[in-house]
């Protein structure tokens, strides 16, 4: 009697490096395809009884339902277009594996590992993640919906993508525009889990690895302006950095304007004039009655006050007026800005 062949054929158009399959393995007992591709349910103790070779392609297998707590024979294998609907992942190995367009709905997935596999346009749906382990996967286009994780989902600190910029020169841009999709859709997917901080990590993430990449590909006007807002005020999430950025330019400016023309007071019978020409020749007293007075008069002009009892003497003076009032409108605006902003993280 001649033996009965599955024949189940995998199209895997559009994947890169995969190609068509058919399968001609056995068939399972009485169904029409092999224990990887029959629709029937298939006991755990069988799928480790019909373990293939590592080099055996699995593309298209169908574990709809199935129970695979625990199981380790997944580790590394070629799983294209596998369909792990309602299955019963908990505590399995997947890491490896090739996973591209593989179906997981309605999975309970807790505690799986999915390290280091490519996850290229799978379909995540409805899907148990608490714990599961992605570092270092490939998750480019990945459906990503309706997902429950918590802290201890693991997806590293940067994506596998920004790891490979450096070391292909060729596909950088690509590899750049690939992480920063990873970035925003773990933003999102935290994001409806309700853990703003990791939606602030991979924010920053994102933001960092646009401004690295702007100096990579010579968009300095971008690089500056990304480099400005994380020293500012970090990419618009830290209200401290614009206070300290603000109580520095003070500071700087009252220590430059009794060197670079001085200030008047100007009083109701006489105007004293604020003025060092060497810091070194003059008495400590008359550096500290400076200062203070030069910082009075920093504070109204980074706030726009001018109630116009001190004035700025010389051109270089004025200029550095000029200056701070300019940076301390737009400061405050951006103190302003960013203390909106912060309530999302």
């Amino acid at each position: 009697m001649t033996e009965r062949r599955c024949g189940y054929v995998t199209s895997s158009s559009g994947v890169n490096d995969a190609g068509a399959v058919c399968c001609w393995r056995p068939t399972w007992e009485d169904a029409d395809r092999c224990i990887w591709h029959t629709e029937t349910v298939v006991p755990t103790a069988a799928y480790e009884r019909e373990r293939p070779e590592p080099s055996e392609r699995l593309d298209g297998a169908d574990f709809r339902g199935a129970s695979l707590s625990g199981a380790s024979f997944l580790a590394g294998r070629s799983l294209v277009g596998a369909d792990f609907t309602d299955a019963v992942l908990d505590g399995a190995d997947l890491s490896e594996a090739d996973l591209r367009r593989a179906t997981f709905r309605d999975v309970d997935a807790h505690g799986t590992s999915f390290r280091e596999a490519n996850l290229h346009d799978a379909v995540f749906v409805f899907a148990d993640l608490r714990g599961a382990d992605f570092r270092n996967a490939r998750l480019y286009r990945a459906g990503l919906t309706d997902l429950r994780i918590n802290l201890e989902t693991a997806f590293g600190e940067r994506t596998v993508y920004e790891d490979e910029i450096d070391r292909v020169s060729t596909e950088g841009a690509e590899r750049a525009d690939s992480a920063q999709w990873v970035y925003r859709e773990l933003q999102r997917l935290y994001d409806e889990n309700a853990f703003p901080e990791r939606v602030h990590t991979y924010y920053l993430r994102e933001m960092d690895l646009r401004r690295r990449q702007a100096w990579r590909v010579g968009n300095y006007l971008q690089a500056f302006k990304l480099a400005g807002s994380r020293w500012v005020m970090l990419y618009g999430t830290s209200p401290w950095r614009v206070v300290t950025t603000s109580l520095l330019l003070i500071l700087v400016c009252a220590g430059l304007y009794p060197l670079t023309g001085g200030i008047q007071e100007v009083g109701t019978d006489s105007a004293v004039t604020y003025q060092i020409d060497d810091p070194t020749d003059a008495p400590r007293w008359l550096l500290v009655q400076a200062f203070l007075k030069s910082l009075y008069f920093s504070v109204i002009t980074f706030a726009t006050l001018g109630y116009g009892d001190i004035q700025p003497v010389g051109g270089w003076a004025r200029a550095i007026a000029g200056v701070e009032t300019l940076l301390g409108s737009l400061l405050m605006a951006l103190l302003v800005f960013v203390l909106t902003r912060s309530v999302h993280y």
